[in-house]
């Protein structure tokens, strides 16, 4: 009975046939599915990802992204996913909660948030190096650094 779960679920993530390789030879796209794999194994309502995209191929990537979409569908469950991967998340989501320093400063449906014209949900959806989100560590002067410092020399 376990035998026949494991490789059902395998197959729900496209990689029945790895199931006699060990984890040194799987790929990092191929763990992360069995990952996947074994996080539904017990069918649960609720899924919590946390940065699943990190570190993943562009093919792995948009591959993990349709398979939490179609396995939270087909579990009949609901997902959360905590990303910085605002496009890919956008693709397969119902509604986003943006959280910054521990509070939620946007929320709605992808539209919504595509749409915003809330600074900082902007300056974030759209990858904008200018905005609320400082790019740059606060600092003095460059110039008046540079002048003391050649003062000294």
């Amino acid at each position: 009975m376990i035998h026949d779960l494991v490789m059902m679920k395998l197959e729900a993530v496209g990689l029945r046939g790895v199931a006699s390789l060990m984890p040194s030879e799987l790929s990092g796209g191929m763990a992360r599915r069995v990952a996947l794999a074994r996080a539904t194994a017990l069918d649960p309502m609720l899924m919590l990802y946390d940065e699943p995209f990190a570190g993943l191929d562009p093919i792995s990537l948009s591959i993990i992204g349709d398979l939490i979409r179609s396995l939270n569908d087909a579990l009949g469950a609901s997902s959360i996913i905590v990303t910085h991967d605002v496009q890919e998340s956008m693709k397969i989501v119902d509604y986003i909660y943006f959280v910054s320093e521990g509070k939620i400063v946007a929320e709605g449906t992808v539209d919504d948030i595509r749409n915003s014209d809330a600074p900082y949900v902007h300056q974030f959806v759209w990858g904008e190096a200018d905005g609320p989100v400082a790019f740059h560590y606060p600092s003095g002067a460059y110039g008046e650094e540079l002048n003391s410092v050649a003062g000294h020399a």
